[in-house]
């Protein structure tokens, strides 16, 4: 599931590219996947700003479903 949220923040990025606002929170979102799960007020804004598809996907996942959680 991190996989598709990935590719839908990606397309989000590319698809709100004019507007540049989505391209920043996008890569921001993305960094912050690396580090470890994203807190609840990033999902929504990846929801708002970036892709609808992405941020439900967020707000559905759980917290330790991301491989890079050292709880699991």
């Amino acid at each position: 599931m991190e996989q598709a949220v990935k590719i839908f923040i990606i397309i989000g990025m590319i698809a709100g590219a004019c507007a540049i606002f989505p391209l920043v929170l996008g890569w921001i979102a993305l960094n912050k996947m690396k580090e470890g799960p994203l807190s609840t007020g990033w999902k929504i804004v990846v929801l708002l700003f970036v892709s609808m598809i992405a941020g439900i996907l967020l707000l559905c996942m759980k917290d330790d479903s991301t491989p890079n959680n050292p709880a699991m």
